[in-house]
């Protein structure tokens, strides 16, 4: 054995030199990593720069708002007050209400909320006053006070109407039924305004005798009411409705002059409703500029089934005339029998359909079985509605 083996070396000496061995042996690391590894790290860091660089950022949802109130409702929350702002990162908007949220590659739209716009409530005249014109609601004419908007825009036909016991859609089974030729006999009239309850419309021919007397009546009791207009009938002359007749083969100065005297009868109506006019109804030109003329003067237009061709709801449309139309003869045969099987027809058809409308005039026979159908139908499951409430407003 060699004299310097490490066999021969004593105990502390053998650690020292282990020791020693051992910090040789870091400090050859360090250098090992500081001469390599200091040049890799950098190489690995300008490769990873290179590497973003090269790689295309993927840009973040761009979300475009489309209303005016959606922004404001962003500007009060503030993760989406930054989104819009652009101060963090826009994040998706909240997809629970998937109707308002579209993409379009990157872009997401918020579609606007759709709100049903607030229809104004009618104003309707006081039931103390019902039989009083309003005095917004007036103007003179050549002969007499006729029907105008007022300045903000108030319509006869809502200030007079009557509200509908029922409004809105519900269910109901709503017949509404309209009688005509009110101030032609003074018996019928009275028999007609005293015996139907006021959920039945009545319409006043023009030429009758007290009819303002009969109008207050009317209104007192609680009736919507109407004015019959006559209009130029097939085989006119020969069969005339009466003077002031509208008709076709005129100039519109002249219609409008038998117009406005047939308005100025009687006031506190809605809306207007043909005399006869087979003629005229089925005449789209000489019928609009007629129409345009009672929707401008705030009425509604009730076409009460007699005329097969008429085109008064195509022109009502274009003339944003608010306009409804019978659907069944009450009295076509003046019989109890058979006006009893129209009424029961016409409550066939509101509990089918909903609505169904009936036309009748003041026959003795007519007023005593509407009456006494009104009188029951509420148990039978009717309600005796307004003509206004179910008018079609092409401006509403």
């Amino acid at each position: 054995m060699k004299p310097d083996s490490e066999f021969n070396r004593p105990l502390k000496a053998r650690d020292a030199a282990k020791g020693s061995n051992f910090w040789r042996s870091i400090g050859w690391g360090v250098l090992v990593f500081l001469i390599l590894g200091l040049p890799l790290f950098h190489f690995y860091d300008g490769f990873a720069k290179v590497a973003q660089l090269l790689t295309p950022e993927k840009p973040a949802p761009q979300i475009v708002v489309v209303e005016k109130e959606v922004a404001q409702t962003a500007q009060k929350e503030p993760d989406s007050a930054n989104q819009v702002s652009g101060s963090k990162e826009p994040s998706e908007p909240d997809a629970g209400d998937s109707s308002r949220v579209e993409r379009e590659g990157r872009v997401i739209r918020i579609k606007p909320r759709q709100v049903e716009p607030e229809q104004a409530p009618v104003r309707r005249q006081e039931q103390a006053q019902a039989h009083l014109p309003d005095p917004q609601l007036v103007e003179r004419g050549a002969t007499g006070v006729i029907p105008k908007k007022s300045a903000d825009g108030l319509r006869a036909m809502d200030v007079y109407s009557r509200q509908p016991d029922t409004e809105g859609n519900f269910g109901v089974a709503r017949v509404v039924i309209v009688i005509g030729g009110l101030g032609i006999s003074q018996t019928s009239t009275q028999r007609a305004i005293e015996s139907l309850p006021p959920g039945v419309t009545l319409a006043f021919a023009p030429y009758g005798n007290s009819l303002t007397r009969w109008m207050q009546q009317a209104r007192k009791a609680g009736h919507e009411l109407l004015l019959q207009v006559p209009m130029e009938p097939i085989g006119y002359p020969n069969n005339n409705p009466g003077r002031h007749t509208l008709r076709s083969d005129v100039d519109l100065q002249e219609n409008l002059a038998n117009l406005h005297w047939a308005m100025s009868r009687i006031t506190n109506y809605v809306g207007i409703t043909n005399y006869l006019g087979g003629r005229l109804m089925s005449e789209p030109a000489a019928l609009s500029p007629i129409f345009s003329e009672i929707a401008d003067r705030g009425l509604l237009f009730f076409d009460d089934g007699s005329v097969k061709n008429s085109v008064a709801k195509g022109v009502s449309l274009k003339a944003l005339l608010p306009y409804a139309r019978g659907e069944i003869m009450l009295d076509n045969v003046r019989s109890r029998s058979s006006i009893g099987e129209k009424l029961d027809a016409l409550a066939a058809q509101a509990k089918r359909t909903g609505l169904a409308i009936g036309v009748g005039n003041a026959f003795p026979d007519t007023i005593a079985m509407v009456s006494e159908f009104a009188r029951r139908a509420r148990e039978n499951g009717i309600e005796i509605t307004p003509l206004s409430a179910v008018v079609k407003d092409p401006s509403r």
